[in-house]
């Protein structure tokens, strides 16, 4: 009977860009098994496929608006000119910025110096373009230079986005409340005709909330928010901990 996995990445499969050789591991034996396996996260494609390769069957990238299936695009949310528009008009207007998630690109709107290098250093100059708008786009990181500025960005965004602090530290990823990773679970489950009681989804933060709405067998981290966790069927060890190995030898599929 074929089953379906999806896994968050930071705090979930990796910490720091580090992937522990057990979450390795446990990725290589439900592909020994035939299983489906798919990376499901906030960040690029271009980012979470560097890290794994070929070891998943896919990708759900930027908070589910960008599938890859076999290293071939299955599907994409792009944003149309009048959201875009919506959005960076507001992000403009509280004097903060964004990166721009595009198919193998991003581009940076309104960022200062420091955030530019930062950027850079985390995914590589040639991943990063100037301010340019001539492409699809499918999500967008929010680049803040404080808290209140942070917080004004989630007050003013609450009806539209998730938002995912990426530690207090000057960005957040976000999630659209009209397609997010629990509309790419469904998409994929209808995509390959499996039971909801076959999906396994595994997170730690607020985003992995939608991932939960879709999934049959939602597993929180030990390290996860306590939100999610209210919502998991089962919580497993830190990430650090083997809490992935331990959730699927749990499960009964390994």
């Amino acid at each position: 009977m074929m089953k379906i996995f999806f896994f968050d990445i930071d705090g979930t499969l990796a910490m720091n860009k580090e992937v522990p050789e057990s979450n390795m591991q446990a990725l290589k034996s439900l592909k020994d098994k035939g299983y489906l396996t798919f990376i499901c996260s906030g960040r690029a494609p271009f980012y979470a496929s560097k890290l794994f390769g070929d070891l998943v069957s896919g990708y759900v990238c930027c908070n589910g608006r960008y599938i890859l299936y076999n290293n071939e695009k299955l599907h994409g949310e792009a944003f149309n000119e009048e959201e875009l528009k919506y959005y960076l008009d507001k992000i403009k207007k509280l004097d903060a910025g964004a990166m721009l998630v595009s198919d193998d690109k991003s581009y940076l709107f309104h960022a200062n110096d420091k955030q530019k290098e930062t950027l850079i250093k985390e995914y590589g100059e040639n991943h990063i373009g100037d301010e340019s708008l001539n492409h699809p786009f499918y999500t967008f990181d929010l680049l803040y230079t404080s808290l209140d500025q942070r917080d004004a960005l989630i007050e003013t965004f609450k009806d539209a986005l998730v938002i995912n602090d990426h530690g207090g530290h000057g960005s957040t990823d976000c999630s659209t409340i009209n397609f997010d990773k629990g509309s790419a679970i469904k998409y994929l489950l209808e995509y390959f005709d499996i039971d909801i009681n076959d999906s396994y989804a595994f997170g730690d933060g607020y985003n992995d909330q939608a991932m939960f709405r879709e999934a049959g067998h939602k597993i929180a981290m030990g390290n996860a928010v306590d939100v999610l966790k209210e919502k998991a069927t089962y919580i497993t060890a830190n990430i650090e901990y083997e809490g992935i190995m331990k959730a699927l030898i749990h499960e009964n599929v390994l």
